[in-house]
């Protein structure tokens, strides 16, 4: 997978996210999603990247929204 597409997925992530939470702000949709992408980048096996990091930052939100505290 090239780095082009990976991003267009990764994006297509944040609209998912952003759609599934609307109560969320975009930019912590973003932040969270970009940490989860950044937190793969060592990884060679790229076919699952957008998968993980879906599943990484929709955990992470789910938490954030429902137990909101100063060091999220």
């Amino acid at each position: 997978m090239d780095d082009e597409t990976e991003e267009h997925l990764v994006n297509r992530v944040v609209e998912r996210l952003a759609v599934r939470y609307p109560e969320a702000p975009r930019t912590l949709i973003t932040e969270i999603v970009g940490q989860e992408y950044h937190g793969l980048d060592s990884g060679r096996i790229r076919t699952y990247v957008p998968t993980l990091v879906e599943n990484g930052a929709r955990t992470r939100l789910h938490r954030a929204l429902k137990d909101p505290s100063p060091d999220q």
